[in-house]
């Protein structure tokens, strides 16, 4: 996967930007392990519940984006990996946000 740049993309721990690290986070909660890049959302136990925790949770990273849950649920039960959840969701982040940070 390509690096995103986007105005949505901030460091955070690792190196990670801030959603991601978000994501990761939220996905250790309720799945119980790290996700890498390739990581798949169902390989690792996920059900549609999980999909609605873990968005929830991450959405939170950006309160001033409406519906970021619904669009990481969506990617999540959609596309699984958790790199492209982490893609899907900074492009919904930057179109919420005009494309400029």
């Amino acid at each position: 996967m390509a690096d995103v740049d986007t105005s949505a993309t901030r460091q955070g721990p690792q190196g990670l930007d801030g959603l991601a690290a978000a994501l990761a986070q939220a996905w250790h909660g309720v799945l119980g392990s790290l996700p890498g890049d390739d990581s798949d959302f169902y390989e690792a136990g996920g059900t549609s519940i999980d999909a609605a925790r873990i968005a929830s949770q991450a959405a939170e990273f950006a309160p001033d984006v409406e519906d970021l849950d619904v669009a990481l649920m969506t990617a999540l039960l959609d596309e699984a990996r958790f790199g492209d959840v982490r893609r899907l969701g900074l492009e919904s982040i930057d179109r919420a946000r005009g494309g400029s940070a």
